[in-house]
């Protein structure tokens, strides 16, 4: 797992001044310790609209998910740590400790050739996880694995959590987001 900054200058960066409509929208969104909108944010307020309903969904996550936080932190992680993405990893990994995974937890869910000794209840979460990154659909053996893991609710939870995070790391990738400072 690597905090490393993208190797070019971003490709879209935050805009150099915020018009109502884009500071009431980054007013609803994450922000770093001091005060300043995340970058990831900061960068979506090219489109105001797009922001809000990306948070949005994002926002469902902590708020409403019925998924365990630990569960939620080793799925992204993995997503993160499987399409290479520092911002996610950056964030994630800052905020997997306080979930209760240990740092070496945390460097193996992001490392999909870990050999950790995952539970098994961890290890059919990656395993699903890796199946959605892999070749979604998820095979009948990888699903039933998941019996007294999670229940349906929280399987679709899961999936779509795996593709939101998908999705945000393309995008972090392809446009440079910066590392926000975490303290």
């Amino acid at each position: 797992m690597s905090d490393e900054q993208p190797s070019l200058p971003p490709r879209i960066s935050p805009p150099s001044a915020y018009d109502a409509t884009q500071l009431a929208e980054l007013a609803k969104a994450p922000h770093r310790p001091d005060g300043e909108p995340l970058n990831a944010f900061a960068t979506l307020a090219h489109r105001p609209e797009l922001m809000r309903r990306v948070n949005a969904l994002g926002g469902y996550f902590p708020r409403s998910s019925e998924l365990p936080v630990r569960t939620r932190e080793i799925a992204i992680l993995r997503v993160a740590g499987t399409l290479a993405c520092a911002y996610e990893l950056h964030h994630h990994g800052a905020l997997a400790i306080p979930a209760g995974l240990t740092p070496a937890e945390v460097r193996a869910a992001a490392d999909a050739t870990s050999a950790h000794p995952w539970a098994a209840s961890d290890r059919q979460i990656l395993e699903m996880t890796d199946a959605l990154i892999e070749h979604a659909p998820v095979d009948d053996v990888t699903w039933a694995a998941l019996d007294g893991v999670l229940d349906d609710g929280q399987r679709l939870e899961l999936m779509i959590l795996v593709g939101f995070y998908a999705m945000l790391a393309g995008v972090f990738n392809t446009v440079g987001v910066e590392l926000d400072p975490l303290s």
